[in-house]
């Protein structure tokens, strides 16, 4: 019958069940086959270390250390591709979400403790201190959307179909193969989300751990109750049209006919810090210019309005130089979505001060609702 009678008392049961835990096998991708079992929602995915620095000390790049991870992908043999973000774009992701839809914190946030509580080690821990320590790093991947318009959660996949087969793939962003691996990117920060280091040597991680946990409902006893299984809710991760280097405008393009556009999610890595792009350069009025059809305004702010709108909203910052466009608002409804079947010359613009550095970086990802067969 759909998602209001899944969603109502005793018809079915949320579970956290572990999926898997497995050693990193190289710095290429490597495939977890999710257990053909219940009504999947979301995943989790924890990346746990023992990390050694040496005595030359590093500091997480400005866009990291979430780089760690160099991609994430989801992808079904009914439908191909259901995430495809690196490790950075899904923190970004999950920090959007976070503040949104849940409690406003992210996974770092600490309250203050009385002496002798446990601390956040065992979740995030990100040493930097020369000798050894513990590497801890968790992973969101969320692969339904509540959209109240639709009744409830949309995008639930329904593994207990034997002809529906997941793998998250994930790929290790590490420039050797075998443990331990290095996770120094280079003496100058380059926004690809590692350590940087001081001198000749970094930081390294041994035997690293990947546990995949599955959030998942058991099917309804009555398959009347099911939810609404025809739709997906996919994250892609793409570059920016323009080419970032010297530029001082820079342009995305929606795919036509893709879908429906929930959240754009969007930064700017400046080489000439080096770091997230600076809020000096986005004193133009039209620092975020995002436009439908002919050329018609939906978001045209400055870098103050949007970073108020960000902490209003969100109850926290986002790492500097990254920024979000909302489309689904907190009533999580369809009424504002950018239906790209309808909606042409649907475009992302951002106005800089001054043109950025040679070998900046960028990364705009996009939040669709799509019919699981068009």
């Amino acid at each position: 019958m759909g998602n209001l009678e899944f969603n109502s008392q005793n018809v079915t049961r949320l579970m956290r069940i572990a999926n898997s835990q497995a050693n990193w096998q190289s710095n290429s991708q490597t495939p977890v086959q999710i257990v053909q079992a219940g009504y999947l929602k979301e995943l989790f995915v924890f990346l746990s270390a023992v990390s050694t620095v040496t005595t030359n000390a590093v500091t997480p790049d400005p866009w990291g250390p979430w780089g760690e991870i160099l991609n994430f992908q989801v992808n079904s043999n009914v439908q191909a591709g259901v995430i495809n973000l690196s490790g950075i774009a899904t923190n970004w992701v999950d920090e959007v979400i976070y503040g949104l839809e849940k409690n406003g914190n992210t996974p770092d946030t600490q309250e203050v403790t009385p002496a002798g509580d446990g601390n956040l080690a065992t979740l995030y821990s990100i040493p930097s201190a020369a000798g050894a320590g513990q590497l801890s790093l968790p992973y969101w991947i969320p692969l339904a959307q509540e959209i109240k318009t639709l009744d409830g959660f949309v995008g639930i996949w329904d593994l207990q179909d034997p002809s529906i087969q997941m793998v998250l793939n994930y790929t290790p962003n590490s420039p050797t193969s075998a443990s331990p691996f290095s996770i120094s990117e280079g003496a100058t920060a380059n926004g690809a989300g590692l350590f940087t280091q001081a001198g000749a040597t970094g930081a390294t991680i041994a035997n690293p751990s990947m546990l995949t946990t599955r959030v998942m409902y058991d099917p309804p006893l009555d398959e009347r109750d099911d939810p609404e299984f025809g739709f997906v809710h996919s994250w892609y991760e793409e570059t920016w049209n323009t080419g970032l280097a010297g530029s001082k405008t820079l342009n995305w393009r929606a795919l036509a006919n893709s879908g429906y556009i929930t959240r754009l999610i969007f930064g700017v890595f400046d080489s000439t810090g080096p770091a997230g792009l600076a809020d000096t350069q986005g004193s133009n009025s039209n620092f975020i210019n995002f436009t439908v059809g002919n050329n018609a305004p939906v978001y045209v702010e400055t870098i103050f309005e949007t970073r108020f709108r960000q902490s209003q909203e969100l109850g926290h910052m986002l790492p500097q130089g990254v920024y979000y466009l909302d489309f689904l608002g907190r009533d999580l409804t369809m009424q504002n979505v950018i239906d790209t079947f309808t909606s042409g010359n649907i475009n992302l613009q951002m106005n800089l001060v001054n043109p950025l550095g040679a070998t900046s970086q960028g990364k705009v990802i996009r939040g669709m609702l799509q019919a699981l067969q068009q």
